[in-house]
C-alpha cells in the first residue's frame, strides 16, 4: 500500500503551478515529497527547477498525470569551493 502523507496534489492546478509547490516543500521536513500534477509540463518544470538547490528533482509517468519526486539534498560538511588545505 502506498503512503500518501508525503504526496501533495496539484492534478488541477493550471496557473501558480510553480510557486504553489515552491511553497509547499518549504513548509516539509520530509526527505522525499511527490507532486502530481497534469501530464504534458515536463518542460516547462524542468525549466523552472532545473538543477541545483535543495532538491533534486525525478519525474515519472502516471496513469492520469505525472509525478515529480523531490528529494532533500544531503548537506555537506565539505568547503562549499571544494579548497582543500594541505
Amino acid at each position: 500500500m502506498e503512503d500518501f502523507r508525503n504526496v501533495i496534489d496539484f492534478k488541477n492546478v493550471t496557473c501558480g503551478l510553480v510557486p504553489a509547490i515552491i511553497s509547499e516543500l518549504e513548509k516539509r521536513t520530509e526527505d522525499e515529497v511527490r507532486v502530481f500534477v497534469r501530464q504534458g509540463i515536463r518542460d516547462e518544470l524542468w525549466n523552472s527547477f532545473g538543477s541545483g538547490g535543495q532538491w533534486e528533482i525525478e519525474m515519472k509517468d502516471g496513469m492520469f498525470h505525472d509525478e515529480i519526486i523531490f528529494r532533500r539534498v544531503k548537506k555537506k560538511d565539505l568547503d562549499p569551493l571544494n579548497l582543500m588545505d594541505f
